[in-house]
């Protein structure tokens, strides 16, 4: 007998490169903006006065076009490395493709529901919701508002930041064909000459074609800046900023000097009176100094101050987002005085606190305080101790603050141990998963602000009913997160369990019943 060659093993067919993890900063930063943009968009949302756009010149916005410059340069980035320019310039037009259809049926859908509203009488009485966004010229002049809504010659305000972001995204070819030739030196010069361009209002694209002179609120060659700052650090055309106390502190400085000049509740006259010196040389700074922080063109301080909050966060989540995955390290109970304090604060700012909530929910006690504060208050003092509503912000937010300081120490050890541990534990991946899926869930927001705007007009603005609206929309955004990443995932494609296709497969022959195959029938 001689021995038969073994045949040769088959070549194992080639390994795909391993996929970039993604970055959890990203993904956590961007899931706290498609939150912060849910309640930016809400009608009369009484927790929008506390969103961070309150306090300075940039807000959600920056941050979702920043994330989506840098998530562009990790999908779309490794396409013109492997690929060339042509297939990467392709994957930007599906994407491109992608966001178009996105915003041209969102605006369908919310339409329907504004007309539903208006057509069930389902609102408040008196409202015509189509009016509220507008898109009253898709029923009023149907023709042409189509016409302008597929051509993007009509952009109405709430539907602005998807056609300017996927205008963006189609200055990406562009961008790395200019990379390509020159450089970072050249991108960054292609990128800043249509800065500067829009800053003297040269491309202003028409928002609407019976008004073409009004141009579109963002515009995207404007916030091309945001875009492809975060798209260059994605790339890494630019270094990364070290991680230094004297940036720390300048661009804390950034933040604090803005708010006076952001915040309108100081600017517009209610915590610092109109007519005050401070008043006036803040409003005047300010008036002075709009072309620098106007949000439609991205004004060069605007952009200073996004970037400024930027590293404060970067820093503040550390090297690689370590703090993200690990405990939070919190303030322990406070003190004796601190309680003290705290308890004085929130007896003191009851009446005028929750002015809303009393009037909803304790009609007696709003009629007893009403006759403390007014006629008997008059009768003792001289005058009423009434605040004007301009100012009631000023005890709602002590009031806020007093509740903070009091609710942290009611908490108990226990509490707050499960809070900086295994409760920000949780909270994070649920945030990042937000973040991941940001498309469909920036989609679904902005259909439920309506409707949780619309139940709220019905339900009254007190405090009970907006927690209760705003938390219904934060579940809605994370069930829609998770929906969308099951489908993206694709599952019917994974390989069949082991114990389902064992079950399918029909059982292997053994020795035995192989030989009883091969003996004749007896």
């Amino acid at each position: 007998m001689t021995a038969t060659a073994a045949p040769p093993a088959a070549a194992a067919p080639p390994m795909a490169p391993a996929k970039k993890p993604r970055d959890m900063r990203l993904d956590f930063f961007r899931g706290l903006a498609m939150f912060i943009i849910l309640l930016a968009h809400t009608p009369f949302d009484p927790w929008t006065l506390w969103i961070p756009a309150r306090f300075g010149f940039s807000d959600a916005t920056e941050i979702f076009v920043f994330c989506s410059g840098m998530a562009s340069s990790l999908a779309f980035g490794a396409a013109y490395r492997d690929h060339g320019w042509p297939m990467g310039t392709a994957r930007i037009g599906f994407r491109v493709w992608q966001v178009y259809w996105a915003h041209v049926g969102l605006l369908l859908v919310v339409a329907l529901l504004l007309w539903t509203l208006d057509a069930q009488g389902w609102g408040e009485a008196g409202t015509r919701y189509i009016a509220r966004v507008p898109i009253v010229p898709l029923f009023e002049d149907t023709g042409p508002a189509l016409a302008g809504l597929f051509t993007l010659t009509w952009v109405p305000n709430y539907f602005d930041i998807l056609p300017m972001y996927l205008v963006i995204l189609a200055l990406v070819p562009a961008v790395m064909a200019a990379h390509r030739a020159g450089g970072t030196p050249a991108a960054a010069a292609l990128v800043g000459g249509l800065w500067l361009a829009a800053q003297f209002g040269l491309t202003d694209l028409p928002s609407r074609p019976w008004a073409p002179e009004i141009p579109w609120f963002f515009n995207p060659f404007g916030w091309a800046l945001v875009f492809f700052s975060g798209f260059f650090l994605g790339m890494r055309w630019i270094p990364v900023p070290p991680r230094s106390r004297a940036l720390l502190v300048l661009a804390l400085a950034v933040v604090l000097i803005s708010i006076p000049f952001a915040w309108f509740r100081i600017h517009d006259g209610q915590w610092l009176p109109q007519g005050w010196l401070l008043h006036d040389w803040i409003a005047a700074v300010r008036a002075a100094t709009e072309p620098l922080w106007r949000k439609t063109e991205m004004g060069l301080f605007r952009w200073l101050h996004f970037l400024a909050l930027a590293y404060l966060a970067w820093m503040i989540v550390g090297p690689r987002g370590h703090r993200l995955v690990e405990p939070l390290r919190l303030p322990g109970r406070p003190s004796g005085r601190w309680l003290a304090a705290a308890a004085t604060v929130l007896v003191v700012t009851l009446p005028w606190a929750w002015v809303a909530d009393i009037q909803a929910y304790a009609p007696a006690l709003d009629a007893w305080l009403s006759e403390l504060m007014g006629p008997r208050a008059e009768a003792a003092l001289g005058f009423d101790l009434f605040i004007p509503g301009e100012r009631l912000n000023m005890t709602s937010f002590a009031a806020f603050l007093a509740l903070v300081v009091l609710g942290w120490a009611a908490l108990g050890p226990g509490g707050r141990a499960w809070i900086e541990t295994t409760g920000w534990a949780r909270f994070v991946p649920v945030v990042r998963k937000v973040g991941t899926q940001s498309l469909a869930v920036f989609l679904v927001s902005m259909v439920l602000a309506q409707a949780i705007g619309a139940a709220l007009d019905v339900a009254g603005r007190d405090g009970i009913t907006v927690a209760l609206g705003n938390l219904t929309g934060f579940g809605s955004l994370i069930l829609t997160a998770y929906v969308t990443g099951f489908f993206k995932s694709q599952p019917w494609r994974r390989p069949a369990p082991a114990s389902a296709s064992a079950s399918a497969r029909p059982a292997p022959a053994t020795a035995s019943s192989r030989a009883a195959a091969a003996s004749p029938a007896e």
